[in-house]
């Protein structure tokens, strides 16, 4: 190879390692922006339902981050309220919070700025580890798996009751499905067994797919 040969074929390899160096800083770029977005979103969304879950007369805290999910909210409902040890049908008390939030919770959701933006609504139902006398450890999980289930759709039955605006009960049941995890995902530092561990939370989920900004309010 002629020398002449040799610096075209370096330059050609210095312009393609230039232009990679171009992409992977552009591509860095846009997803520090599509994180940055994201994070910026779910806060507004966490403030826009504190904002009204308060109103509701429910604790602030219990909207949060979900650890698991960077594109996912939690909203964690007062535990002991809703179910007795052994109970599939929610107690008065958590029945009444329920249809206090429900329709403050769906017009954040289901509002023109936010409904393009929202993925899926999980409502999970949880058991704590107790099992009925003379089951095996085995047959108990699976028995608080069941119940878990009909706790998920208990609560699914009594927040639908309460929307009386058609097209906000429409936009709600397109997003939302139950799910019961049993006693297999427990609260952390908190005993197997406790009332505690009898919980319903909301997963809200946004999509992976930055488009619009959105812009919700606490008013709305």
């Amino acid at each position: 190879m002629s020398s002449q040969q040799s610096g075209h074929s370096s330059s050609f390899t210095d312009l393609m390692a230039s232009l990679l160096a171009v992409f992977v800083l552009l591509f860095v770029a846009a997803q520090n922006k599509r994180v940055g977005t994201m994070n910026s979103e779910r806060q507004l969304l966490i403030k826009a339902l504190q904002g009204q879950l308060q109103q509701a007369g429910v604790d602030t805290g219990a909207v949060r981050v979900d650890p698991r999910d960077p594109n996912a909210v939690l909203v964690v409902f007062p535990e002991s309220l809703f179910f007795k040890r052994g109970g599939s049908l929610m107690l008065d008390n958590g029945r009444r919070i329920v249809q206090a939030a429900t329709p403050r919770l769906v017009r954040v959701l289901c509002g023109d700025s936010l409904r393009p933006r929202v993925d899926q609504i999980v409502v999970e139902g949880h058991t704590d580890n107790t099992i009925r006398d003379g089951a095996t450890p085995e047959i108990g999980r699976r028995d608080n798996l069941r119940l878990s289930q009909l706790r998920s759709m208990d609560f699914v039955a009594v927040s639908t009751s309460v929307l009386t605006d058609s097209a906000r009960l429409s936009c709600y049941l397109d997003l939302v499905s139950a799910s019961g995890r049993g006693q297999e995902d427990p609260m952390p530092l908190i005993p197997p067994d406790s009332d505690l561990q009898r919980r319903v939370l909301l997963r809200i989920r946004l999509h992976d797919e930055v488009k619009d900004t959105v812009r919700v309010s606490s008013r709305q």
